[in-house]
């Protein structure tokens, strides 16, 4: 069971990095927007045939990391792994995280000049969850 500080802290707006191992050399790590579910589980999107969306499928193991970069200093830290990749669609995963991140008018904005693209959405099980400074 996750611990209600660590659902408000990852439900708020911070910046996720993620970290994907690769074979014979040191993680891919990289930023990304991400939105935290009820179901414990946490979602970004992705093009394909970025370095992420390269090295990220079903079953893939990974780490991800929210903090705070204001005092008190917190942070979050996630094992977990990716339980499904799905084409991202613009009205239910696209515009939304567009709008969390940057208000409604950059976020729309955001989307118009994405075309037709979204990437993938990734969706990630927390298995295992470390914090520092976050209350319960």
């Amino acid at each position: 069971m996750v611990e209600q500080g660590v659902i408000s802290f990852l439900s708020e707006l911070h910046v996720g990095i993620l970290s994907i191992p690769r074979e014979g050399r040191a993680p891919h790590s990289t930023p990304v927007w991400y939105r935290y579910e009820s179901d414990n589980t946490i979602w970004f999107l992705a093009d394909p045939n970025s370095q992420k969306g390269k090295l990220l499928s079903v079953g893939t193991k990974l780490s991800f990391v929210v903090q705070s970069e204001e005092i008190p200093y917190q942070y979050v830290s996630v094992e977990g792994i990716v339980t499904d990749v799905a084409r991202g669609d613009i009205e239910s995963d696209l515009r939304p995280i567009a709008r969390f991140y940057l208000g409604e008018k950059a976020g729309d904005e955001y989307v118009s000049q994405s075309g037709e693209t979204t990437g993938d959405r990734y969706t990630i099980r927390m298995n295992k969850i470390m914090s520092y400074g976050v209350e319960n």
